[in-house]
């Protein structure tokens, strides 16, 4: 079993952020992230995990210009219309 731990380094140890119950001489497996504020968190995903030739900024353009606009949950779709919803439980009465 692994458990992640979050810390902060001041110089020269990583310093925990909560409790843990861990054994003296115990292993650690550290991975530091990298604070580079200017990529978005999907920006910074899509470059940990994607092996293909585009780079982050190119697919998501990608996929902003594949969505389309949904109707789902306008007046016209009487799914969702209140009103209808109403009109058929009173004629149930």
């Amino acid at each position: 079993m692994m458990t992640a731990v979050k810390a902060y380094y001041n110089g020269t140890t990583f310093i925990p952020l909560q409790r843990y119950n861990f054994k003296p001489s115990q292993k650690v497996l550290i991975v530091v992230e990298e604070n580079d504020d200017s990529e978005t968190p999907a920006q910074k995903f899509m470059k940990l995990s994607w092996e293909g030739n585009e780079s982050a900024d190119e697919i998501l353009e990608t996929i902003n210009r594949s969505r389309i606009n949904s109707t789902r949950f306008e007046a016209e779709n009487a799914l969702f219309d209140a009103s209808l919803f109403l009109r058929s439980t009173m004629m149930d009465d």
